[in-house]
C-alpha cells in the first residue's frame, strides 16, 4: 500500500546528496514512543504506520533499540 504524503524528499535528490553514516537498518515498533525523541513528524507516522524501514546511525538506531522503540532489521 502506497502512502500519501503533502510531501516528501525527491528520493533521486536524497541518493545523490545525503547519506547516513556507519548505517544500520531498523523498523519502529513503538511508533508512540518514537514520537517523543522528536526524531520524526507527520509524514515519519505515516511511513512508519505502513511499515516503512529506516537507516539511522549505529549510535541512535542502537538507542532506539534499547529504549525499546525499534528493532534492527
Amino acid at each position: 500500500m502506497k502512502i500519501k504524503l503533502d510531501f516528501m524528499i525527491c528520493p533521486d535528490e536524497m541518493v545523490k546528496k545525503c547519506y547516513v553514516p556507519n548505517p544500520i537498518r531498523i523498523k519502529i515498533v513503538e511508533p508512540k514512543s518514537i514520537f517523543i525523541t522528536g526524531i520524526l513528524g507527520e509524514s515519519g507516522k505515516k511511513m512508519i504506520e505502513n511499515g516503512c524501514e529506516f537507516l539511522f546511525t549505529k549510535k541512535l538506531a542502537y538507542r532506539l533499540i534499547k529504549m525499546g522503540v525499534a528493532k534492527k532489521v
